[in-house]
């Protein structure tokens, strides 16, 4: 008798581990939204990397992964199987950088570097604060507020402008030139024009106390251009990270209305916070943008996502790219459908991407190589924190057994025909009631039932706690036991470990 209640007891506990690595697994291949695959490792190099390119080649991509030392281009095919191209060392890490498959743009100590795998280096110019290349126009400006513009990147024609401030940022859309310049006494910004000349189409100020993470530049449409500002604000010793934008065209002297975006998950409703390495892209229906936030979800719980939206109003509907679980930074779209980004794992970073292609995203949403095991993982980890659930069943425990006994004592004294027998049925719903009184009572039911995946309604908890402490009695009336004097002990103490056991793998999982 007793080897048959470990046997059915295992069968119960077997039976929930496996409907539990069945929900675990369903929660591992899900997509992190509708619009997304899940993400998809890019390739085996692994770094310290500060920085993520991407440029467009005829058959597919050349990405440059920028760690704190060196510079590594990987060409990577449109399925985005990538392969090592080459690695350049000793070159400013702080400072811009352009790849394709054979010519890069670098700065080595104050030098614009222009390096190609046939030819070696070439010095295009001396003392450079920094520079910028889209297609053939290279620009770049010196340590005495000259901007140099060559058309060709090799070519000895070349026009120069100068400063009176220093440039902070400069970029070519087309044929227009933009430089925006910056003087920190005043803390004001100029943005400058050079199609036809030096231009000035408008001023903004940004305070000191400001720190200005990023400035980009984009078109909207023919005549108008989008300024966007990542900002972080510090005050009171903390800081607060903002997105803001202003639409100009290219008249003189504007006076643009800056608007903070408002950012909201698409999926949740959630508004998003930290707003991190916005990137954007040129999409045939307009700009796209890409971006990882760090927020606490409708759980309650701190995640970190990557999110793509369409850059289009003042509130911005994201769609994520990335599930819960790892850490991911440093997005860039490649083309409209696919987005690569870092995983983060402690302070190495790998390339992973996502796309919206409807055929990976089917091909994603499925059991793939390595998903057994995380699932396995996962779910482990989860079971950890049953053991607060544990030190928090010894408030009901306690109780249970002093009323299972008491009664025990009070029907024994009155000489009650069924004592034993009845004082198991008291003792079944004594823990059934005070597990209810103190859980909803000192625990949070609405986190609980959100985290817990196969049960959607407060009522839905309640009947998880029925059916728990069904199933702990259940193998003793399989059995036939008979509810006596000699085996009241033993009923009453598997009865409330046997619930024990069942509550840590049901809901211990998902208490905090």
């Amino acid at each position: 008798m007793k080897n048959k209640l470990i046997f059915i007891s295992f069968f119960i506990v077997l039976s929930i581990i496996g409907y539990l690595y069945w929900s675990t697994l369903q929660e591992q291949i899900e997509l992190p939204s509708k619009q997304w695959s899940r993400s998809i490792p890019g390739d085996s190099i692994e770094g310290n990397f500060s920085k993520l390119q991407s440029l467009p080649e005829e058959n597919g991509y050349t990405i440059s992964l920028l760690d704190f030392k060196k510079l590594v281009v990987l060409s990577c095919d449109n399925d985005m199987k990538c392969e090592e191209n080459r690695t350049i060392e000793s070159l400013n890490t702080y400072k811009d950088s352009w790849s394709n498959q054979t010519d890069s743009y670098f700065i080595r100590d104050g030098t614009l570097i222009h390096s190609n795998v046939s030819s070696g280096e070439i010095e295009i110019a001396n003392n450079v604060v920094n520079f910028s290349k889209t297609g053939d126009t290279l620009v770049y400006w010196t340590e005495d507020h000259n901007i140099v513009v060559l058309n060709s990147p090799l070519s000895s024609e070349k026009q120069q402008f100068k400063f009176d401030e220093p440039v902070s940022y400069a970029t070519s859309l087309e044929n227009q030139i933009f430089i925006v310049t910056e003087n920190k006494e005043e803390e004001l910004y100029t943005l400058y024009n050079l199609a036809d000349g030096v231009s000035q189409l408008f001023q903004f100020n940004i305070s000191s106390q400001d720190i200005l993470s990023s400035i980009h530049i984009f078109q909207q449409t023919e005549d108008s251009y989008t300024l966007v500002l990542d900002k972080k604000i510090i005050a009171g010793g903390s800081s607060t990270k903002i997105i803001e934008s202003a639409t100009f065209d290219l008249s003189l002297n504007q006076s643009p209305t800056f608007t903070k975006l408002s950012f909201i998950e698409s999926q949740t409703g959630l508004k998003l916070k930290n707003i991190q390495f916005p990137s954007f892209y040129q999409g045939q229906h307009g700009p796209l943008i890409t971006f990882s936030s760090t927020f606490y979800d409708q759980f309650g719980e701190k995640v970190s996502k990557i999110f793509v939206a369409n850059f289009t109003g003042n509130t911005i509907q994201a769609n994520a790219v990335t599930k819960p679980g790892s850490r991911y930074e440093r997005s860039v779209l490649l083309n409209e459908q696919t987005v690569a980004y870092f995983k983060m794992k402690g302070a190495n970073r790998y390339l992973q991407y996502s796309s919206s292609d409807e055929v990976i995203k089917q091909d994603t949403n499925r059991i793939m190589e390595g998903d057994y095991k995380a699932a396995s993982y996962a779910l482990l980890t989860k079971f950890f924190n049953g053991f607060l659930l544990i030190l928090f069943s010894f408030a009901w425990i306690i109780p249970t057994l002093l009323v299972s006994y008491g009664s025990m004592f009070l029907l024994d004294k009155m000489k009650f025909a069924r004592t034993y027998q009845t004082a198991f049925i008291v003792h079944l719903i004594a823990l059934l009631s005070l597990q209810m009184y103190f859980l909803y009572r000192f625990t949070s039911i609405e986190n609980i039932v959100n985290s817990i995946p196969f049960i959607t309604e407060n009522w839905h908890f309640a009947l998880l706690l029925i059916i728990s402490s069904i199933l702990s009695a259940v193998p003793l009336f399989i059995l036939r036991y008979k509810i006596s004097e000699d085996n009241f002990n033993t009923c009453v103490l598997y009865t409330t470990f046997m619930n024990l056991g069942i509550l840590f793998l049901l809901i211990g999982p998902y208490i905090i």
